[in-house]
């Protein structure tokens, strides 16, 4: 009777542990994006992301080259300044932006008979945890030092 007593018991705790775990948290369109050029006639799609950056998803009617040439302008008015522009061999455009120190990507792709544009965007100064890990690398105040005798 003792073991299936504990089994039980450890169940609730797991199941009241579960219960009590957070979402993770999800940077706002605000944060990651606060002047987010939107595609023209395009529909929503999805949204994902962390606590220091956010993707959204969309899908136009308009050609893969209507779409690329709308963030080709908006992303060289209005403070924004295209740093690259590369289109991949399968004919994904990827657009790289900044605007005051806040990082923009733009990925359109043909599916068809829509477009699909994906959004990126960080939050500046937000750490993550590749972020973290670099940083502690090369973090030296709590190595080992050879001391001369």
């Amino acid at each position: 009777m003792r073991p299936t007593y504990f089994a039980v018991l450890a169940g609730l705790i797991a199941l009241t542990a579960c219960e009590r775990a957070e979402k993770p948290k999800q940077a706002t369109v605000a944060q990651a994006m606060p002047n987010l050029p939107l595609p023209p006639n395009a529909e929503f799609v999805s949204r994902s992301g962390s606590a220091d950056a956010l993707q959204l998803v969309f899908q136009s009617p308009l050609s893969r080259d209507v779409i690329a040439g709308y963030y080709r302008d908006a992303f060289t008015t209005g403070g924004w300044n295209l740093v690259s522009d590369v289109t991949e061999p399968d004919s994904t455009v990827v657009l790289y932006a900044e605007q005051s120190g806040r990082p923009m990507w733009a990925r359109i792709r043909p599916t068809g008979t829509t477009t699909r544009i994906e959004l990126m965007g960080a939050v500046p100064g937000a750490d993550s945890a590749y972020a973290a890990r670099a940083r502690a690398a090369h973090d030296t105040t709590n190595t080992l030092r050879v001391v001369p005798r």
